[in-house]
């Protein structure tokens, strides 16, 4: 075989895969128009919380309790509902709490202007912040939540307490991987109902999350956020030795998706942070061992 039949069989390669890349796209684009019909632009009756406007644009949040504050910020995909089933009111007893929607998710505003990831996302955290009217809280964030919470205690130092970063760390899982490629994503995201979709979920979590995933723009947010990751690692990574505030690294020790090194890295980065592993612990771990969870939030809130 000469040179120039290989060349031509690699540029020939090249060109299917470019062909197949671009027909999955489109295919894609297709399923992703007709699963999201809804606009988003009111609260769904019967969903907890209230939209406010929180630097111009509209952001679910969910309330309750008194006492110094604490924001909760879930993971990709997620929404106010990952608190709500088994975390948010057992720290309310103690505390005012606000879980909040990211911007793109849950029933918070999406915007194609939007450029997703830890600029935006951290922005909206201090404008939530203002909008509430609360000058410093503390942050606790779940997997992506963990990371978002971190850079906005190194972004934001007077605004944050304390941070607790719940199941986060350096690490890509495989379906991020997935929505970085073109084509595969969007035939990915087009064909479910809902993302990630658990076949254990409880029934008041799926009709949560087929809600979410019938508005407008869900499934492009994740789709250009896990594009745009590599262009926001610089700032991800560069946050951590900036860290000033207290902070607790919370992870489940059979974690599937962001392994338990992960964690003890940050560790490592963090000036003023502890690991704290609980055995038998899934990703979720708000929801897999709520009473550990909360006991030692509440302990770290309060100073220990």
């Amino acid at each position: 075989m000469t040179t120039r039949t290989v060349v031509y069989s690699i540029a020939g390669a090249m060109g299917a895969t470019i062909v197949l890349l671009s027909v999955l796209c489109l295919v894609g684009d297709h399923w992703i128009r007709a699963a999201e019909p809804e606009s988003g632009e009111h609260l769904p009756a019967g969903i907890a919380g209230r939209v406010i406007m929180a630097g111009g644009h509209r952001v679910h949040i969910v309330e309750q309790g008194e006492g110094t504050p604490v924001l909760l910020v879930h993971g990709t995909a997620g929404s106010t509902f990952d608190w709500e089933a088994h975390a948010l009111a057992p720290l309310a007893r103690h505390h005012r709490v606000i879980a909040v929607d990211l911007l793109g998710m849950g029933f918070s505003e999406r915007s194609d202007a939007f450029r997703y990831g830890f600029n935006l996302w951290t922005a909206q955290l201090a404008a939530t912040l203002d909008a509430l009217g609360i000058r410093r809280a503390a942050v606790v964030g779940h997997s992506l939540g963990g990371a978002i919470a971190a850079v906005f205690a190194a972004d934001y130092p007077e605004r944050v307490e304390r941070v607790v970063s719940v199941d986060s760390g350096p690490w890509m899982p495989w379906f991020l991987w997935l929505m970085m490629t073109p084509g595969a994503g969007e035939v990915m995201l087009g064909r479910v109902a809902y993302w990630p979709d658990l076949s254990d979920a409880e029934s008041a979590y799926v009709n949560r999350m087929q809600q979410i995933y019938r508005i407008h723009g869900t499934r492009r947010t994740l789709l250009r956020y896990a594009r745009g990751i590599v262009s926001d690692s610089a700032h991800y990574f560069g946050a951590y030795p900036r860290i000033a505030a207290p902070t607790l690294l919370l992870h489940g020790g059979a974690d599937p998706i962001i392994p338990r090194r992960a964690a003890a890295s940050l560790q490592r980065l963090i000036p003023h942070s502890r690991l704290v592993v609980i055995d038998g612990a899934g990703h979720f771990l708000m929801n897999d061992a709520p009473q550990q969870f909360v006991e030692e939030v509440e302990k770290f809130l309060d100073g220990d």
